[in-house]
């Protein structure tokens, strides 16, 4: 009975400290919350602009090609394909300014994580 008597210490034990480390803790991550949302406020607008780019680019296309099916096929494969890319570049734009929006929450948390870590 001994053993086990000192087994339910240790686990007592680590539960404890668990729950203090958890106490300690959780300011950390509710401010880690905040900066979250926080940055993710601020890199909203950017991913608003960046949808409304990739919208126009979308809405230039779409008029671009009506205007060239009047035209030659040749020209049109031409202007089609300059349209497609120009769409593209604006797609790369938007996956970017999402991808720097991300960054920057992960940034967040990473930050939070080391301060719950020091």
């Amino acid at each position: 009975m001994g053993l086990m008597d000192t087994l339910r210490g240790w686990f007592g034990k680590a539960k404890e400290q668990g729950s203090e480390l958890m106490e300690k803790a959780e300011p950390y991550v509710e401010k880690a919350k905040e900066q979250g949302s926080e940055l993710m406020e601020k890199a909203e607008p950017y991913v608003e602009k960046t949808k409304d780019f990739a919208q126009d680019a979308v809405d230039k296309a779409s008029t671009k090609i009506e205007e060239l099916r009047d035209k030659s096929s040749s020209t049109v494969a031409g202007a089609k394909d300059e349209v497609v890319e120009k769409a593209s570049d604006a797609a790369d734009a938007a996956k970017e300014a999402a991808a720097d929006a991300g960054d920057a929450v992960a940034g967040a948390v990473d930050e939070a994580k080391d301060k719950l870590e020091g």
